[in-house]
């Protein structure tokens, strides 16, 4: 009896300290609190209706992301470790992802598209390409986009954050009264992708004009996240035209822009229905070659291109016997008199 008692007497403490040991490892917690702000000093005109933010374990595994409403930030919990960290805004429609997993190999991308889709939609029958660029893939233009790509956070294994930007004194979530630290990181997001704006100068006839859109090519069609490198391939974006007074043809769109390595010329068509149905297209005519104006604009992410002169024809009516085509794109090379 009593070699049992010493038995269960041993089980006892056997079990006293296990649960020591848990509650031990209960008040030092191997993970930390942290508040991500982000510093928009880089981007002051950002409007983003809201950020995510990936932690990629630089042990491997797949990244821990956080998304928050607006622009400020907010809370998150990471385990120990060391983390490399992305951040980008969650409001986009037109941008696609790959290699979600992969820190050093995640980016963005659009769907193939076509050169009509500003006028009639993804279901846009042929038209015409600048030549030389015909065998470019189409690609509509990505959202606007910021983002950052140059932290590290590290947590140790008593869950202190060893890099953080800033740290407070805030008081305990428990209401004691009493103050604990917080850690602060700052993420300072910039534009990712590029603003082009345009304008057309000098337009003839502009008041029959009843739709118009173009393309530009040799641009950049997908951007790896951490580097924001260009891939080599290129390809042809279509944009939207609107009338900005009676001789201005303007537009704006977004792209990841153009990889400076590529030779490719930066050439525009565009793609106009007039009020009688007729249909031209004005390219490959040395004012629609805006290589110069894209490859040497002072900031690559603010580019402005200006084209002057555009001849719109006067639309046929009455018995000229003369019917515009409806059915197929009128090439246009040169100044129409008619």
């Amino acid at each position: 009896m009593k070699r049992f008692s010493l038995y269960l007497l041993a089980a006892l403490a056997t079990v006293l300290c296990s649960c020591e040991h848990k509650e031990l490892c209960y008040h030092h917690p191997h993970e930390a609190r942290i508040r991500v702000v982000f510093d928009w000093q880089d981007a002051p005109e950002a409007n983003p209706r809201g950020m995510c933010v990936l932690f990629y374990p630089e042990s491997g595994g797949a990244p821990v992301r956080y998304d928050f409403a607006g622009a400020e930030g907010g809370y998150v919990t990471l385990t120990a470790g060391k983390y490399r960290v992305l951040s980008y805004n969650n409001d986009t429609e037109a941008v696609l992802f790959y290699n979600y997993n992969s820190y050093d190999t995640y980016g963005a991308y659009t769907r193939e598209g076509n050169p009509l889709e500003p006028i009639y939609g993804n279901g846009a029958n042929y038209a015409p390409r600048a030549a030389g660029t015909e065998d470019e893939r189409v690609v509509i233009c990505p959202d606007m986009m910021w983002g950052s790509n140059t932290n590290t956070v590290e947590i140790d294994g008593s869950g202190v954050c060893l890099n953080p930007d800033e740290v407070v004194m805030v008081p305990r979530e428990d209401g004691s009264g009493e103050l604990q630290e917080e850690y602060i990181i700052k993420l300072y997001p910039h534009e990712l992708t590029c603003i082009y704006t345009y304008e057309v100068r000098n337009v003839n006839n502009l008041a029959y004009m009843d739709q118009m859109c173009g393309t530009i090519s040799g641009m950049a069609g997908a951007m790896t996240f951490s580097t924001e490198a260009l891939p080599t391939e290129c390809v042809t974006l279509p944009f939207e035209s609107y009338k900005y007074d009676d001789k201005t043809v303007v537009g704006t769109f977004f792209t990841f822009g153009h990889n400076a390595d590529n030779t490719e010329p930066h050439k525009m068509a565009f793609y106009v229905v007039m009020s009688d149905g007729g249909k031209y297209v004005f390219k490959d005519s040395e004012r629609y070659n805006v290589t110069d104006q894209v490859n040497n604009a002072p900031n690559r992410r603010r580019v402005h291109i200006i084209i002057d002169g555009l001849d719109l024809p006067t639309p046929i009516t009455g018995d000229s016997g003369f019917t515009p085509s409806v059915d197929d794109w009128v090439d246009v090379n040169y100044d129409i008199e008619m």
